[in-house]
């Protein structure tokens, strides 16, 4: 006699042993279930993320399951009750993404209160199927995919760059990371200088030691030359056999309000006759919001200190220059918010998207910062809607924008007597100042046009023939066109 199958009676056993990739959130958005389908997915046991809270937003830190989480957490519409199937981007252990659709299915008891989300991993979407998702979730699963590809180029960085402007930084940041060379940075107040310093360090051999950022337009001299001393001591003299970071990285911040006895004084202790020392423990990067040459011009910078800071010169452009990187900073900067507390917005509202790519950004990163923080911090709705947006920001965007065409008045009488002036005169210089074969030209009667020719004032522009003034006696109001041709014939016949 066949055996029969063995009943699962445990739904949760059956599940976590499925092949198939599904888990389990509660309300709190902590993960429950991660069944075996996804460990064997992902790389990730169910001890590392079981309990993690998950959070709609992309993470560089693959360290531990906070990555994987964010990575499949529902927009916030699911928890709302909604259906969704959205793209993502999966965090695998060995830190490679996996490019996938989850489908989201809400969870609810029988007053519809949601007990918990269940997300199905299933194959990525073909290609133009994401047309039908809304573009707040589109751009979440760009942006991971986005910080995924430069996490693998420059390291656990949150940098976010793909506009043509930055495509040259971004070349330039690779060879910076992969060598020790000194390098400047170029770029107005805002742009991400002392950001990048921190990329071009952290994702280099000396990611281990010290970045040491020195701000020289506010520090004071004194100040200044207190530390920088004590930081060429450590230079000249490193700690032997000890566990202790040393310093790596120095970056000097506005680097042209540095004095110059101090430039003077680094030039002495990385330049060998005029040129960097080939091994140097110590490494500069520097920044300025003007040109070398406008620094040198102005006498704010010594030309051997010049040579020494600028073996790579990298200029950021103004975040007014990459307008397709808005989108993605803005995402970028939402989901950050998004990690630090409870508030999980899914994105930005088209109008406000629309609205941004109006301003000309003034301070930069910083400002669009700002602007994203404020509106996260009052949003009432999954989105940020234009009330979200501060009433200053608002006013300063419209205050910038052209003011309207002032549209002329329209005096709807002196249009039609300027045309009618014009069809007139156009009439009788067609028929030689001939009244009656005008008002045939125009289908009215000759005394009707005679009354408009002086009401019009018209009289003394008109000169009518002889032959006109004679048929003019004879005919009345009311002739047929036929018998004033045939008078002005015979007139003309008498007067030949």
């Amino acid at each position: 006699m066949p055996r029969r199958p063995k009943k699962h009676t445990d739904l949760a056993t059956w599940l976590g042993t499925a092949s198939t990739p599904l888990f389990v959130l509660d309300p709190e958005r902590r993960i429950r279930v991660f069944n075996a389908g996804c460990q064997s997915l992902t790389g990730w046991t169910a001890a590392d993320v079981v309990g993690v809270v998950c959070q709609y937003a992309s993470v560089a830190d693959v360290t531990g399951g906070v990555a994987l989480a964010a990575s499949l957490c529902p927009p916030p519409e699911v928890f709302a009750g909604q259906e969704l199937a959205t793209p993502a981007q999966i965090v695998l252990r060995d830190g490679d993404v996996a490019a996938r659709t989850i489908h989201y299915f809400p969870l609810l008891d029988p007053q519809r209160q949601l007990t918990g989300v269940l997300g199905l991993i299933g194959e990525p979407a073909p290609p133009g199927a994401t047309q039908t998702i809304p573009a707040t979730h589109r751009l979440h699963a760009e942006l991971a995919a986005l910080r995924g590809a430069l996490r693998q180029r420059f390291g656990q960085q949150s940098l976010v760059a793909s506009s043509l402007a930055m495509r040259r930084v971004l070349a330039q940041l690779d060879l910076a990371v992969r060598t020790n060379t000194f390098a400047l940075l170029v770029g107005e107040p805002g742009t991400g200088r002392e950001h990048l310093a921190r990329v071009i360090h952290f994702g280099g051999a000396a990611r281990g030691q010290w970045f040491i950022p020195l701000d020289c337009r506010r520090m004071a001299a004194d100040e200044l030359e207190r530390v920088i001393g004590r930081l060429l001591e450590v230079h000249r003299a490193p700690a032997t056999g000890s566990a202790t970071p040393q310093p790596g990285t120095l970056f000097l911040s506005d680097v042209d309000s540095l004095p110059r006895d101090l430039q003077q004084r680094l030039c002495a202790e990385f330049l060998t006759t005029g040129k960097q020392r080939s091994v140097s423990p110590l490494r500069l990067l520097a920044s300025t919001s003007k040109s070398l040459g406008e620094l040198m011009a102005a006498g704010d910078i010594r030309p051997d200190f010049a040579a020494l800071i600028s073996p790579l010169v990298i200029e950021l452009p103004p975040l007014r220059d990459r307008p397709e990187d808005l989108p993605l900073l803005s995402q970028h900067f939402l989901e950050e918010l998004n990690r630090q507390g409870d508030r999980q917005i899914a994105g930005l509202d088209e109008e406000v998207a629309k609205l941004q790519t109006e301003h000309d950004w003034p301070r930069n990163l910083d400002e669009l910062w700002e602007v994203i923080r404020d509106a996260h911090a009052v949003a009432t709705d999954r989105v940020i809607a234009l009330t979200d947006l501060s009433a200053r920001f608002r006013s300063e965007v419209a205050a910038a924008m052209p003011a309207p065409a002032q549209v002329p008045a329209l005096n709807l009488d002196a249009i039609l007597t300027e045309a009618e002036t014009r069809v007139i005169r156009l009439a009788l210089d067609r028929c030689r100042n001939n009244r009656t074969q005008a008002a045939a030209l125009l289908g009215i009667h000759r005394t009707r046009l005679i009354r408009r020719i002086e009401q019009l004032g018209l009289g003394k522009d008109v000169v009518a023939s002889t032959a006109d003034a004679t048929a003019s006696d004879t005919i009345v109001d009311g002739e047929q066109a036929g018998e004033g041709d045939e008078l002005r014939e015979k007139t003309e016949r008498g007067t030949s």
